[in-house]
């Protein structure tokens, strides 16, 4: 269905809607740009084959010391079995402890495909 210039999709797993992860962990004060992206850089190829997923986003917020990342998962149980215990403890050891919030995404607004996904 179009709707203006843009086109109308389900979600790819019917009615059930995505599932945005909010995941914040604190950095080092002295944290750089560079080196934290260097950082990322060194696991974002895992993320291209991670079950679900269908895109993240890292963050920071250098002078607060805050990094993170935006995830959207395909549905809840995906992105509750990617945040496993097992990941909880690997962002821990390789950040510091993260703080992890789950959002219901029902409508996606997409202007780079002029899509609305709901």
């Amino acid at each position: 269905m179009v709707v203006g210039s843009f086109t109308l999709f389900k979600t790819s797993k019917g009615n059930d809607p995505m599932v945005i992860v909010k995941v914040t962990f604190k950095i080092p004060n002295n944290q750089d740009l560079d080196s934290l992206k260097k950082k990322f850089m060194e696991n974002a190829e895992m993320y291209r084959s991670t079950e679900g997923l269908v895109r993240k986003n890292y963050i920071c917020d250098i002078e607060n010391s805050l990094a993170g990342g935006i995830y959207c998962f395909d549905t809840r149980v995906s992105a509750e079995k990617w945040f496993n215990n097992e990941r909880i403890q690997w962002l821990e050891e390789r950040y510091s402890e993260p703080e992890i919030q789950y959002f219901e995404n029902p409508i996606i607004v997409d202007n780079k495909n002029g899509e609305i996904i709901h």
